[in-house]
């Protein structure tokens, strides 16, 4: 796709809270969508045109996964679904015990792994029979708030800001355990490409960026998405996502002040600020090639019942250039 166009909305949203927005991990026009309206959508974003969408679910959709060939969706019912590559037919393949927060596909191994607020991760092999699907169920100390997965390696964030990094060829125990070093609840985790280590949100407006044991660089946090008021005070606002651009390694973050910022982690320098969307961030993802960004704009009610601006999906191209991190000064 073109950088030189300018940033659009998607047609046809979805009517309630956009809980993930997730691109295919080679098919740079493919965008899968999670509702709170119960439903799983399909988009071409290069076309501006709605694929698929579908109420398989009884209740909000919480998160999404694409497969290798085909895609998954759990939330609130407790149902993990697995859908065909055009999300035309769709197949029940496990439950949890307790609603399904997350979902991530290792494609290496072509294992999914969901996470769940019954605290258990599970890992399912989608392409065997019904009864074999699910090849292990590791219990947790919490609730399982956010996963990531890069490379055979499985990062886990949970309730009490404990973060547990498995292997996921080696799933007996996780090779490390600790606590964030952020103080408040954690709303997103996301490996670093290289698997270096991880960046993490909290409800708090903080990030922090931490590097996996035997890697020599400095953990650091810092403050982002706030607003200054009349009397001095930031307004805190909760970050809500994060996403590395596949390319650059730089990521992006979303809050609830509606805010998008792209990062430098190694220079720990905000490159850009986009312009403010229409109300919470709630979501964000690049594209397989870097080139565009998908960022959904849905209220996350930090502030309560109260009017808003409606859900959207915004389809942000991205100049080469843009997300390159900047050259340190000799």
């Amino acid at each position: 796709m073109s950088s030189t166009r300018k940033q659009y909305e998607l047609l046809q949203p979805p009517s309630d809270g956009i809980s993930r927005v997730k691109f295919h991990k080679s098919e740079d026009t493919k965008l899968l969508v999670s509702s709170w309206d119960q439903t799983v959508r399909l988009y071409d974003v290069q076309e501006n045109r709605m694929v698929a969408s579908h109420h398989e679910h009884k209740a909000a959709v919480l998160d999404i996964a694409f497969g290798n060939n085909c895609a998954f969706s759990g939330g609130l019912d407790r149902r993990l679904i697995l859908w065909d590559a055009g999300c035309t037919h769709a197949q029940e393949i496990g439950r949890h015990e307790g609603e399904i927060s997350a979902l991530e596909f290792e494609h290496a191994l072509g294992l999914l792994v969901s996470g769940s607020w019954d605290r258990t991760l599970c890992v399912w092999d989608h392409q065997a029979t019904r009864d074999a699907a699910l090849v292990r169920r590791i219990d947790v100390d919490e609730r399982v708030y956010s996963i990531s997965v890069e490379n055979n390696i499985l990062a886990v964030a949970l309730a009490g800001r404990k973060i547990l990094i498995y292997d996921m060829r080696r799933l007996d125990s996780p090779v490390e355990s600790r606590e964030s070093s952020l103080k408040y609840p954690t709303r997103c985790i996301r490996l670093m490409p290289d698997c270096q280590g991880f960046v993490c949100s909290s409800v708090e407006g903080r990030v922090a960026v931490e590097y996996l044991d035997g890697v020599k660089k400095s953990n650091y946090a810092f403050k982002c998405h706030r607003q200054p008021t009349d009397n001095n005070v930031d307004l805190v606002y909760p970050v809500n996502a994060i996403a590395f651009h596949p390319v650059h390694h730089t990521f992006v973050t979303g809050g609830s002040d509606g805010a998008v910022s792209l990062w430098d982690p190694e220079n720990k320098k905000r490159l850009k600020q986009y312009q403010g969307y229409p109300t919470s961030v709630s979501s964000l993802d690049f594209n397989a090639s870097g080139s565009v960004l998908a960022v959904s704009s849905s209220y996350t009610y930090e502030e309560g019942e109260k009017d808003h601006p409606p859900d959207s999906i915004w389809i942000r191209p991205i100049a080469e250039n843009e997300t390159k991190p900047k050259q340190k000064k000799p």
